[in-house]
């Protein structure tokens, strides 16, 4: 759908809060249209407004009990944004933004969704102080994805490659090795870590804590965890007008 603005959260029952926490931060702090939850369960426990869509995958077929990855320490729910371009609810939708729960939106977020893909697969910031095999390789907890190109059946070849090897960081090396040549790079402000810089936080945008054990008595953290979802789309307003 053209010119919607799509964003998704994947997580398990026990990150269901931090789900609710990171997609206020981007609604408080971008023009997205709709917010995607993709969940384990038929239903969130909470109520939610209506701009979140709950995609209940407790039945999915991508990655199976016995796959490669499926007893790492990741459960198949951060395999899934693998497979959004795949997934038959998505097929109208072109590009989408992928953000980890742990990630937390700090100001305007609204410039991402006009990043060139260019035919790239999608759009990421780079891990500059680390290059893994000889490769490039980028962080996708704040990922735009070119669902579009993806299904030029390279969605499939990373699903295929997830049943039948065994990574570190699963969906974030399959991709980031079979995407190779075909990667956007996006500026580090909307995927700022502070275990790795320090400096720049004038400029950040979207602050990742990546599981950090006490990220969530963080300030950003809290703002939005005690913000209400009322709260949040009155600030969403200033955004779409």
């Amino acid at each position: 759908m053209a010119g919607v603005k799509h964003a998704v959260y994947c997580g398990t029952r026990n990150i269901y809060g931090d789900m609710e926490m990171a997609a206020k931060s981007l609604i408080a702090n971008s023009d997205v249209d709709k917010v995607h939850f993709i969940i384990e369960d038929a239903k969130f426990p909470t109520e939610l407004p209506d701009i979140i869509e709950c995609h209940d995958v407790s039945g999915q077929t991508f990655f199976p009990p016995n796959g490669a990855n499926s007893n790492c320490a990741w459960s198949y729910m951060t395999l899934m944004r693998a497979a959004v371009a795949l997934m038959p609810e998505f097929s109208h939708i072109d590009r989408m933004l992928s953000l980890d729960c742990d990630t937390v939106c700090v100001r305007d977020v609204s410039p991402i969704w006009g990043t060139p893909l260019d035919g790239c697969y999608f759009a990421a910031v780079p891990e500059s102080w680390l290059r893994r095999d000889g490769v490039a390789y980028c962080n996708i907890g704040v990922t735009l994805f070119n669902l579009a190109q993806l299904r030029d059946g390279k969605a499939g070849e990373v699903v295929d490659v997830l049943n039948r090897h065994r990574f570190g960081w699963p969906d974030q090396d399959a991709l980031n090795y079979l995407c190779q040549g075909r990667i956007a790079l996006l500026s580090a402000e909307y995927n700022w870590c502070p275990w790795v810089a320090k400096d720049g936080t004038e400029k950040v945008r979207v602050v990742h804590y990546a599981a950090r054990n006490d990220w969530r008595n963080e300030p950003p953290a809290v703002k939005y965890r005690k913000m209400t979802w009322e709260q949040a789309l009155n600030l969403h307003e200033s955004f779409c007008c």
